[in-house]
This record gives C-alpha cells, structure tokens and sequence, in this order.
C-alpha cells in the first residue's frame, strides 16, 4: 500500500484523509465491502485504489495533484474509464459527473487533520477503530457517511 500511495504523491495521512473524507467507501459505487482485518495485512491485494486524473501526469505515474479519490477496483478499472471514454454530450450520469468535476480529494473535507490522519497506516487497528467510531456516530445521528460534508 505505501508503495502505491508513493507511486502517486501520496503521504500516509493525506490518503487517510481523502479515505475518511469518502466515508470509508468507494466515491462513486459507495461499496466499502473489503472484509475487516483486523489490522493484520491483506493477504489478497486490497480492492482499494487511487484514482487520479491521466490526463495530467500519465497513466503510470502521479505527482499528486491531480489525485480525485479512492475507487473500488471494479470502478476504477472499468467504470470510470469506460464512462470517460464517452462523448460529453452522451454522459448522463450525476454521480460521476460530480466526481469528475468536484473530487473528493480536492474538497475541504480531505484536507489532513494532524494528530488523526497522520497516527497510523490505513490497515491498521486504530484506523479500523476510527472508521467504525465514524460509522457509528454517523448512525447515530443519522446521516448516510460519517464524512458528508
């Protein structure tokens, strides 16, 4: 994971927060399906994955300014390509037309918070911890993500 994150200009804390700023879900399907670990490390690859915009550094590589959000494999691979491949004029769906024009990784709410973001690895317990403190609170109060703006 730290090697991706380093692939595409990533600290730890910053893609801790665009995750929590998500509300621990995939930006566009909003699945947050991968099983709890428990802070033990995968032993699949994580479905989690960082998508950037390739138009401004490539498809390899990224400085990290052009970072949009934290996709589910399936999203990132095929949804949003096959979507972006389409004619403008042909593109109808609000949901990705908001994420491509207002990423998540660029709003307020994923701006690092020191001392939260910055204290542990994405896998880990206390990571686990906070998003199901998150998620709780978010019950509790009813609201859809623990991270809605």
């Amino acid at each position: 994971m730290q090697r991706r994150m380093w692939k595409y200009g990533l600290s730890i804390a910053r893609y801790n927060a665009i995750w929590r700023a998500q509300g621990f879900r995939c930006a566009l399907c909003s699945d947050n399906a991968e099983a709890c670990d428990m802070g033990i490390p995968h032993e699949a690859k994580s479905i989690w994955q960082i998508d950037h915009d390739h138009s401004c550094c490539g498809p390899q590589r990224s400085r990290g300014c052009c970072v949009r959000g934290i996709l589910c494999k399936p999203c990132n691979l095929h949804r949003l390509p096959t979507y972006e491949r389409w004619p403008t004029e042909l593109r109808d769906s609000p949901k990705f037309d908001s994420y491509l024009n207002d990423p998540p990784a660029r709003k307020p709410a994923a701006e690092v918070i020191d001392g939260r973001d910055n204290r542990y690895l994405p896998t880990s317990w206390s990571f686990i911890m906070d998003r199901k403190y998150a998620e709780e609170l978010a019950a509790k109060e009813g609201v859809d993500s623990p991270a809605s703006p």
